[in-house]
């Protein structure tokens, strides 16, 4: 079942790249395309596609257009009053850098397609695949100043057990039942940056009942068969014909808890969209950093530090998480480290992402310190009480808000 084994996350290759067939190369073109493709990206690095309501309006572009366009001093004046009565300063800042996404772009390179695509004259051209590799520090503080989550490239491998009714009966959702909507799966979860795993029964058997238990709702079953793949998360799917639509059920189990959601879809499409769209967002609300989730500084207590090394590799661990803002060392004692650590998000995120890697792994501050005893027990000659030469200081113990074990490479 999810969450009841170590779990390990897969890291999202090239997240903060994309692409796009355009018609031309021209400046004007990329610069285009630039500004659609940062819509998707911020909708892939965020989680969400609330972030979306936060970009300029369309009446913004045009009067910004009208700005930059007046000939006269009157028809400048006029737009620059019209402009500026859409929204505050700071606003209208971030509109701005919005409006121009090449400014975040490191770099860009152009394939040759097959594919045709039409260009702004109404002819069918040769398209060119453009890739766009934006900075990932410039985005993640964009998301910021925009008040949006940022959700790391270690992202929960989610398993994905759909059983759909269609015109051959009802059948599981696999690579071998059915390739067209298994590849349409996989490029929905690449567009929103979502490690998906589909179930294989030429890699692994599936439980003969498996179909029948997804039908009826059978949680215990699901999560027992899902085990073999150890993911991180399930999301079950039901897609069957309901009034010349298909209805469209989903329930996500993170191993912290299970979230569903009922809706109706046109297409077959649509439908695995809605999905795919449902996990990421219902993901990114456990995961990503969001400022209005208790962000804030915390103490933590990690144990199990034994040499610099592990120090060294702990702390860049921690700093490259993009949750966390600042990571200080408070004090030290024995192989205990006490830090203090400001987040963007609140302390039960970043449990949520430490327990994706294991990494860091949560324990108690009994267990801690009946392991000390027992070492200090086992160091000592003849020792008759278990607490004898244990000098802890209590001050270090004192308001720690969780407690982890480094789990060394």
């Amino acid at each position: 079942m999810a969450g009841a084994q170590p779990l390990y996350a897969d890291r999202v290759d090239n997240l903060y790249s994309l692409q796009a067939l355009v018609p031309d190369t021209r400046d004007s073109t990329r610069a285009e395309a630039a500004n659609a493709m940062l819509k998707r990206l911020l909708v892939r690095v965020s989680g969400t596609q609330a972030v979306l309501e936060k970009m300029p309006p369309d009446d913004f572009l045009e009067m910004k257009k009208a700005l930059d366009t007046a000939e006269s001093s009157a028809e400048r004046e006029e737009a620059q009053k019209t402009y500026q009565k859409l929204a505050t300063t700071e606003q209208l800042e971030l509109w701005e850098e919005l409006a121009n996404a090449q400014r975040w772009v490191s770099q860009y390179s152009y394939q040759s397609s097959d594919q045709l695509i039409e260009n702004k004259e109404g002819d069918e051209v040769r398209a060119q695949r453009l890739e766009l590799d934006f900075d990932p520090d410039g985005i993640n503080r964009l998301l910021q100043r925009m008040q949006a989550p940022v959700w790391d490239a270690s992202r929960p491998k989610t398993l994905f057990l759909i059983a759909l009714q269609g015109r051959q009966g009802r059948y599981l959702v696999t690579p071998s039942s059915n390739q067209p909507l298994s590849e349409l799966l996989d490029e929905l979860a690449l567009q929103r940056g979502l490690p998906l795993e589909l179930p294989d029964e030429e890699q692994k058997s599936l439980p003969p009942g498996l179909l029948s238990d997804i039908w009826g709702g059978f949680s215990r079953e699901i999560l027992e068969a899902s085990q073999a793949y150890q993911p991180d998360a399930i999301a079950v799917g039901r897609i069957y014909p309901s009034s010349g639509t298909w209805a469209v059920n989903w329930q996500l189990f993170t191993g912290l808890d299970s979230v569903r959601d009922n809706t109706s879809a046109a297409t077959l499409g649509e439908a695995l969209e809605s999905g795919v769209d449902f996990v990421a967002e219902s993901l990114s609300e456990r995961y990503a950093s969001s400022p209005d989730q208790g962000a804030g500084s915390y103490r933590l207590a990690v144990s199990e530090i034994q040499k610099i090394a592990d120090f060294s590799e702990m702390m860049s661990y921690l700093n490259e998480l993009s949750l966390t803002k600042d990571v200080e060392l408070v004090k030290t004692q024995k192989d205990q480290l006490l830090l203090q650590v400001d987040l963007r998000g609140g302390v039960d995120q970043l449990r949520a992402n430490l327990k994706l890697d294991g990494r860091l792994e949560e324990t108690s501050f009994y267990s801690l310190q009946q392991a000390r005893k027992q070492e200090d027990f086992t160091a000592q000659s003849g020792a008759l009480d278990p607490q004898a030469g244990v000098s802890e200081d209590p001050a270090f113990f004192r308001q720690v808000d969780a407690w982890f074990k480094w789990q060394a490479n």
